[in-house]
């Protein structure tokens, strides 16, 4: 498997656990992975961006244009890192997975079109929505994570999440992360 990756979300919102999970389970699956944070991390609010690199690559970022997944834990960072996705190319269409209060008119209208042409695959969920059932604002990752998990393109599948998450929760943590993931999968 190749694959490279963007994370995006403000501070505060996970983006470095869900990175964490993903590399996990690439790990599991004797996977390479080069990784990077690249923006705002120490600020609570800023933007924040991971890029991963599972397969064989030389380097950890990822080139705009050249992205086959992009993790958006907020819309306008979705917005922001669109330009990372690839066309679609041999075949293959690039997936955008994003948490939007408005999951059914998440894209911009003037970008709808170009991504439609593009050749990417837009999945939008309220992951937000979904933690704040659970009395749990800070679970929106891992309810993106289980959202995307549940999509026939995403590149690993719900069960290799869940063992991820639990080996990365801890034990007051593991039974809501789950959960969340769960929740995820079930939208």
């Amino acid at each position: 498997m190749k694959c490279q990756t963007v994370i995006a979300g403000i501070g505060g919102q996970g983006v470095l656990f869900a990175a964490k999970v993903l590399t996990e389970t690439a790990r599991r699956r004797k996977l390479q992975v080069l990784g990077s944070q690249t923006f705002g991390m120490a600020q609570r609010g800023g933007s924040v961006m991971t890029h991963l690199k599972i397969g064989p690559f030389e380097s950890p970022l990822v080139c705009e244009g050249d992205a086959d997944l992009l993790l958006a834990l907020d819309s306008v960072e979705a917005h922001r890192t669109l330009p990372y996705l690839h066309a679609r190319r041999d075949g293959r269409a690039a997936l955008c997975v994003v948490n939007a209060p408005h999951a059914q008119g998440f894209l911009d209208p003037r970008l709808a079109g170009l991504v439609a042409e593009m050749g990417i695959v837009v999945h939008a969920c309220n992951a937000d929505a979904v933690a704040l059932e659970l009395k749990q604002p800070l679970v929106a990752n891992l309810v993106l994570l289980g959202y995307g998990a549940s999509r026939p393109d995403f590149p690993f599948s719900y069960e290799e999440l869940r063992e991820s998450t639990a080996a990365l929760s801890g034990a007051a943590h593991r039974a809501t992360n789950l959960e969340a993931l769960e929740r995820g999968r079930a939208l």
